[in-house]
C-alpha cells in the first residue's frame, strides 16, 4: 500500500471512530404505546453514563405536555417522546434528579382530560399481546387509596391498594410494599409480603428507594 493510500485509510479510520461518540449521544424519539411507562422507556433509552433518575428527569423536562396534567405517572398513548442526548442528560445534575423524581413521585395524580388514551403500568404476562383489562379502573383505585390515605382511613386505602396492585399498577405494588414495610392499622409488618410488593413494582419499571436503616435511640 502507498503512503498516500496508508494515510488516508488512517484518516478514514479516525473519521469514523471519532463520530461514533456523537452519534451514541445524539437524541432520539419514541412513540408512546399502551402500557408504557416512562419509567421503563427511560430504562431502555438510557445513556452510558447517567443514572435512572437523570434520564427519567430528562425525559420528562423535554417531554412535559405529553403528561397529562404533569403527572409522571400518565402518558398519552401516540405521542411521539423526544428522548434528549447525551450531554443534556449529564447536565442534570444527579442530586436533583433524585429530588426531582421524588417529588414528581409524591405530588398528587392529575385526572387526565376526557377522551384521553392513557398509558399505565401493566402486568407483563408472557404472550400477553394486548394489555390486561380493567388498568384505568386500577389507576382511580390508586387515586382513591391515596385520598383515604391522606383521611387517616388506612383500612379503606389498604383496600383501594390491593385491588390496584393486584390489576397490576406499579405504583400501588410499591405503596403496598412500603406498607407492609411499616405495617398501620390495616396490616401487620410483613417483610416477605413487602418484598413480595417491591419486586413486582420493580418488575413494571417503578423506581424503588433502598430502605433506610432503623435508627435504635440511645437510652443510656
Amino acid at each position: 500500500m502507498s503512503l498516500r493510500r496508508h494515510t488516508a485509510a488512517m484518516l478514514l479510520a479516525l473519521a469514523a471512530l471519532g463520530a461514533a461518540p456523537a452519534q451514541a449521544q445524539m437524541a432520539s424519539s419514541h412513540e408512546v404505546r399502551k402500557g408504557d411507562t416512562l419509567f421503563a422507556i427511560a430504562r431502555k433509552a438510557r445513556h452510558e453514563g447517567v443514572s435512572r433518575n437523570q434520564m427519567i428527569l430528562a425525559i420528562w423536562r423535554a417531554n412535559q405536555g405529553a403528561f397529562p396534567g404533569g403527572d409522571i405517572n400518565l402518558l398519552e398513548v401516540g405521542t411521539v417522546l423526544q428522548i434528549p442526548a447525551r450531554d443534556a442528560v449529564a447536565a442534570i445534575a444527579p442530586a436533583d434528579a433524585d429530588r426531582e423524581v421524588r417529588e414528581l413521585l409524591a405530588a398528587k395524580p392529575a385526572a387526565s382530560p376526557a377522551g384521553t388514551q392513557v398509558a399505565i403500568a401493566r402486568p407483563k404476562e408472557p404472550g400477553a399481546a394486548a394489555p390486561a383489562p380493567g388498568l384505568e379502573r386500577a389507576l382511580r383505585r390508586y387515586e382513591d387509596g391515596l385520598a383515604l390515605e391522606r383521611k387517616g382511613d388506612d383500612e379503606g386505602a389498604f383496600k383501594a391498594f390491593l385491588e390496584s396492585g393486584e390489576a397490576g399498577y406499579g405504583l400501588a405494588q410499591r405503596k403496598l410494599g412500603q406498607i407492609y414495610d411499616k405495617g398501620n392499622k390495616a396490616v401487620r409488618r410483613d417483610l416477605q409480603t413487602s418484598i413480595q410488593w417491591y419486586q413486582k413494582a420493580r418488575a413494571q419499571g417503578v423506581p424503588i428507594d433502598k430502605p433506610q436503616p432503623r435508627v435504635v435511640p440511645d437510652l443510656k
